[in-house]
Parts: structure tokens; sequence; C-alpha cells
């Protein structure tokens, strides 16, 4: 599963990562036991979707367009190395009531692996760091590197082309976890895949939004121990004023 990794170094594979979302979307997981991994279309950056549109888009010898349409076999979900920021909690809990769950990547992209349970998961499932780069650099690295990816027999090479953004992203710190479900043909073509996911094994603790009112955080709270989960929860204290006291001499 090591070489699944992709622009990690050996040592970050077992350090926590995090992903923040609704309230909602967290009961949800434990509800369902379930991940959801999204379609690349459906990411937010309009660059680099419109990077991927024409990365896909070739021409032949005599300028006729074909599309190679390797993207509809992806799916995908952003978690982060930042552990918590103003940003994150503002972008990502906008009603002030989100929650931010952690993991390692060992435990998320075996989650995966466990899923998929058959002999291809090496050329299938993959946890990787994105890169970031001015626009210009951006476009060189596809220049020098599209044939590449398209021919790599490994399947690491289709999964490198969705590991990059621009640098005005770069304080996301992302981590894509991304499954290939090119040898699944029998699946329907929808923009969700979503696995089976235990919570209560892979989630190593909970935090809530620093701006959530304490009631509903103990609500949830007790909510999500009835879910037995055992595991660490509480709330953010980024916005907690420090306490000091200013010596004075007369």
């Amino acid at each position: 599963m090591e070489k699944n990794f992709l622009n990690f170094k050996e040592e970050d594979i077992d350090k926590p990562i995090f992903r923040f979302l609704t309230v909602e979307r967290l009961f949800e997981i434990f509800r369902t036991h379930q991940n959801v991994l999204v379609s690349p279309k459906l990411w937010e950056d309009p660059f680099e979707n419109h990077i991927m549109s024409s990365f896909i888009n070739q021409k032949t010898e005599d300028e006729r367009d074909i599309c190679i349409g390797f993207r509809d076999n992806f799916y995908g979900q952003c978690w982060t190395q930042t552990r918590e920021s103003d940003a994150m909690w503002r972008i990502y809990s906008p009603n002030k009531n989100g929650a931010r769950i952690t993991t390692t990547p060992r435990k998320l992209l075996k989650s995966l692996f466990i899923d998929t349970g058959n002999q291809i998961n090496d050329f299938s499932c993959f946890l990787g760091k994105v890169q970031y780069y001015s626009t210009t650099k951006l476009c060189q690295h596809l220049d020098k590197n599209a044939i590449h990816w398209l021919i790599e027999p490994t399947g690491k090479g289709m999964i490198q082309s969705l590991l990059f953004k621009r640098l005005p992203f770069k304080h996301e710190n992302e981590v894509r976890l991304i499954i290939n479900t090119k040898f699944k043909p029998q699946r329907a073509k929808i923009n969700i895949y979503p696995y089976l996911f235990n919570p209560l094994e892979i989630i190593d603790d909970i935090v809530f939004d620093p701006r959530i009112n304490y009631e509903e955080y103990q609500n949830y709270k007790i909510q999500l121990r009835k879910l037995r989960f055992t595991n660490r929860i509480v709330k953010s204290i980024l916005y907690d004023m420090p306490k000091f006291t200013i010596k004075t001499q007369f």
C-alpha cells in the first residue's frame, strides 16, 4: 500500500490529516457508515476544471478533437494537513456549527483498500498530496508531463494529473483520496462514489467549530457518544482569549 501514497514523505504517512465538514455530513457518516467521494468535475476551482477539460481533449494528426474521458472514472475527496485555521472554519463551516475529523493517511487509504477488496488496489486506490504552482509554472508542468501521465502503465500518472492547484490555494495544504473505477465497469456513471467506512475505527477525534453555541456542542457530543464514538470530542479554542495578568509596580 505504501507505493500508493503520492508526494508523501514516509514519516508523514502516520501523521494526522483533517477534514472540515458540516454537522449534517458528520452525522450522516455515523448513520450510514459510508464515506463519499465525488467526481473531479464537481471540484470548485474553475481554473482547475478548465485545465483538466483541456488536458483530456486531445487532437488527432488531422486536427480532429478526441476526448480521452479518463476523468469519468475518477472520484476524490479533499483532506488537509492543516490542523485548523480561521479560514478553514469560515469556508467549511458557514453555519458556525461544523466539525473537524482527524485520521491518518494510512488509515484513510486502508479504508478504501478494504472496500475495494480485490487484486487491483495498486492500480485504483491512491492518497496524494497536492502540489502548488504559479499559473505559469502550472502550465509548464502540464506541458511537460501530460503525455507521460496518459501512457504511464501503473495508473499513477493519471492520479498525478489530479494533484495540482494554483498558489492562491496553497493555504489549503490539501491531501486527496482518489479512486479509479475503470476496473468496475458494471458501475453506473454517477457523480459520487460512496464506500463502506467505519467511523468508530477510522476517526481519531472530532473538534467542533469554535463559534458553536456551547449547549449545541454538548448536545452533539451526547449524540455521538450514543453512536458509540469513544474518542476525543472537544470544542475548538481557536478564539478563546488567553488569561494573563499585567503586573504593575507603584
